[in-house]
C-alpha cells in the first residue's frame, strides 16, 4: 500500500468515526427529548458556571417606553351643601415601564403574572386588563356607590380630606447577567398625609422564573434570630452618625421585602418600623453568606454584568396648589369659596440607607417629589 492510499483509508476511517458518534449523540437526545442529559455528571456548581459563560452573550432586555394613564373622578355632589371645596376627588395614575423582552424571550408568563398581582393587585392576563381594572375602581376618601361619583376628563382640584390621589409606578430597577430587578412603587395622598411604599421583584434571566423571599434566604427561626442582631449591629453603626434625637430604633423582626444589589441585599422597614420614616438597611453579601440559601449563593457568586437602571417614570405631583380648576358635573366653575386655605400636604419622607450618608429625595419645581434614593 502507497502512502498516499494509507493517507486515503485514515481520513475514511476518521468520516466513518464522526458519523457513528453524531448517530449516537442524536439517539440520546432522540430518546430523552431533551440534551441536558449528557451534563448529569456534572455537580450543580459547575453546570451554573457552564451556564452564566453562555450568558455573557446573552441579550440585553427590552422594555416599552414609558405609559402614563390617568382617570379623574368627582362625587355629584358637595359633601358639605353650598360649598364647592367639600367635593370627594379621585384621581389614579398608572406609569409603567413594561418589559418586552427578557433575555431575548419574549414569553414571561411568571414575571407578566407576578408584576400584575403586586402592582394592580388583580389577576388579569395582561397588563392592558390588569391596568384597565385598577384605574375603573377609584379610591375616595369615604365609601361612595356607584351612582354617587361620575369620571370627568379634566383634574379636579384636590383639597385636603377630600382629595385622593393614588399612584402605581413599574419600572425596571437592575439587571445583570442572572437577574432582573423590577420594582413596583405605590404612593397614595389621602386627604391628610403622602405614604410611599415600594416592592421589588427577582426573576432569573437564565432559568427564566420569578424568585421569591425564600429562594433567596433561609426562613428557619434560628436564621431568622441570628439575621436580625445584624440587622441592628448594622443599624448601631448607623445611629453614630444621627443625632440623639434622630435614632433608629432596633428592629422586631427581619422585614418581608428586599431587593437584591450588586454587592448586598437592601431590607426595607416600613413607616413607623424603626423610625417615622420608611428606611433601608443594606447589608452587604459577605455577612449574609450563613442566611442565603445555597441556590441564591450560587448565583451571587456567578453573576456579573450588572447594570443600574436611570431612565424610570417618577410619581406626578400631589401639591394641591399645583391642580387645575375643579370640573363638577362635566363643567368649569369657580366659585371656590375663598375661606378655606389650600394646604400643601405633609409627605412622608423615604430615607434609604447603605452605610453612607445620602439625601432620599428632593423636590422639583412644581413640588414633585423625585425618587432619587437607588439612582446610584
Amino acid at each position: 500500500m502507497t502512502k498516499k492510499n494509507l493517507i486515503i483509508v485514515i481520513i475514511l476511517l476518521t468520516i466513518i468515526d464522526m458519523v457513528a458518534a453524531g448517530w449516537y449523540l442524536s439517539r440520546r437526545i432522540e430518546a430523552s427529548g431533551k440534551s441536558q442529559n449528557l451534563f448529569d455528571q456534572r455537580d450543580s456548581t459547575e453546570v451554573i458556571a457552564m451556564a452564566d459563560t453562555v450568558t455573557t452573550a446573552s441579550q440585553a432586555d427590552v422594555f416599552d417606553k414609558i405609559q402614563h394613564n390617568t382617570y379623574y373622578y368627582i362625587a355629584n355632589t358637595p359633601n358639605i351643601k353650598g360649598d364647592e371645596t367639600s367635593y370627594y376627588t379621585s384621581i389614579k395614575h398608572v406609569k409603567v415601564r413594561w418589559p418586552k423582552k427578557i433575555n431575548g424571550d419574549a414569553e414571561f408568563e411568571s414575571l407578566n403574572k407576578e408584576l400584575i398581582k403586586k402592582a394592580f393587585g388583580n389577576s388579569q392576563g395582561s397588563l392592558k386588563d390588569a391596568r384597565y381594572v385598577y384605574l375603573n375602581s377609584p379610591n375616595f376618601n369615604k365609601p361612595l356607590s356607584d351612582d354617587e361619583y361620575h369620571k370627568v376628563v379634566e383634574a379636579p382640584r384636590t383639597y385636603p380630606v377630600y382629595g385622593n390621589i393614588s399612584q402605581v409606578l413599574v419600572y425596571p430597577y437592575m439587571t445583570s447577567q442572572r437577574l432582573l430587578v423590577m420594582e413596583i412603587d405605590k404612593v397614595e395622598y389621602n386627604g391628610t398625609a403622602t405614604s410611599e411604599n415600594s416592592s421589588f421583584i427577582h426573576y432569573d434571566r437564565l432559568n427564566r422564573r420569578v424568585l421569591s423571599r425564600l429562594d433567596i434566604l433561609m426562613t428557619d427561626l434560628d436564621k431568622e434570630n441570628k439575621l436580625l442582631k445584624v440587622i441592628n449591629k448594622k443599624i448601631d453603626e448607623l445611629n453614630k452618625g444621627r443625632s440623639e434625637d434622630n435614632q433608629l430604633q432596633h428592629a422586631l423582626n427581619v422585614p418581608a421585602e428586599v431587593c437584591c444589589r450588586k454587592k448586598g441585599i437592601i431590607f426595607q422597614f416600613k413607616q413607623g418600623s424603626i423610625s417615622s420614616s420608611p428606611i433601608d438597611i443594606l447589608l452587604d453579601y459577605d455577612k449574609l453568606k450563613d442566611f442565603l440559601t445555597k441556590d441564591f449563593q450560587l448565583l451571587v457568586e456567578n453573576n456579573d454584568g450588572f447594570w443600574i437602571y436611570k431612565e424610570n417614570p417618577e410619581p406626578e405631583s400631589i401639591n394641591p396648589r399645583a391642580a387645575t380648576t375643579p370640573v363638577v358635573n362635566n363643567r368649569t366653575t369657580n366659585q371656590v369659596a375663598t375661606s378655606k386655605k389650600t394646604i400643601t400636604p405633609k409627605r412622608t419622607k423615604k430615607t434609604r440607607y447603605s452605610g453612607a450618608k445620602r439625601r432620599s429625595g428632593r423636590h422639583g419645581r412644581a413640588g414633585r417629589h423625585y425618587w432619587n434614593r437607588r439612582r446610584r
